[in-house]
């Protein structure tokens, strides 16, 4: 069974991780209604949340991401490439099947997952030790882990939100948006492995979520905790806002 991680455990033995994944190919309907760009390039005092991803990557020693695209992919790429000045390599992955579940676009990207990486969704804001807590993960390991909120009364849209429920330990023993029984949340972050991508592989047309149940199930599932931090994904005008006010706190 795995157990929640100690953040700086893992860092003492193997070298940290090198490679992130971002997944990028959704068309943003909700959020789209309000803003006219895609979800990836909408605007955050200025700053696209995107290339505040990439930075914020890049500060925490991530030397090549992997980039999924799909809506609009063009104009995402062009973006980037016009507007990214950074040493990271940029790697990108096409998704045609942009319209189902995330986890197909995990899958467009599969032949990158070759040891374990950080992953995330375009779509979320990290402020604090989130991003720097995961990136510091070992990338030799072949179990998985989530980034958790244990902190449920500051969770914005918890209607919303994929709930997760862990035992004592911190395994996950269910994940999902409509669990009926949950003890945290889960913030879009993970450190992931190929043993992920090939539980997605097993399924039409699968959500993270799925994939997360399989590995769980397997004992290759593990948690970290959110400690000194917060989060939040942009889906409506709604988060947008919210997440515009955890930066304005920030300052």
């Amino acid at each position: 069974m795995v157990k929640a991680v100690d953040p700086r455990s893992e860092n003492s033995k193997n070298a940290a991780m090198k490679k992130a994944l971002i997944l990028a190919a959704g068309m943003g309907s909700r959020l789209r209604e309000a803003h006219s760009s895609p979800k990836p390039l909408t605007l955050l005092h200025g700053e696209t949340s995107l290339l505040r991803l990439l930075r914020q990557f890049e500060s925490n020693s991530i030397r090549e991401t992997a980039i999924v695209t799909g809506y609009r992919s063009e104009e995402i790429r062009s973006f980037v490439a016009e507007n990214y000045h950074g040493a990271m390599k940029i790697t990108w992955f096409d998704n045609q099947r942009y319209k189902e579940p995330n986890g197909v676009s995990l899958l467009s990207a599969g032949s990158f997952v070759t040891e374990r990486i950080l992953l995330s969704m375009a779509d979320h804001v990290f402020l604090g030790d989130a991003v720097p807590v995961m990136c510091q993960q070992s990338a030799d390991s072949d179990h998985s882990l989530l980034l958790i909120d244990r902190n449920l009364g500051e969770i914005f849209d918890m209607d919303d939100a994929t709930k997760v429920l862990t035992d004592a330990h911190g395994a996950i023993l269910d994940i999902g948006k409509e669990i009926p029984e949950y003890n945290a949340v889960d913030t879009g972050l993970f450190c992931i492995t190929p043993s992920l991508v090939e539980a997605l592989s097993r399924l039409e047309s699968p959500t993270l979520s799925e994939g997360v149940k399989l590995l769980a199930s397997r004992g290759l599932m593990g948690t970290v905790e959110l400690t000194g931090g917060t989060w939040q994904d942009i889906d409506t005008p709604e988060t947008l806002a919210h997440a515009l006010t955890l930066l304005d706190q920030e300052k």
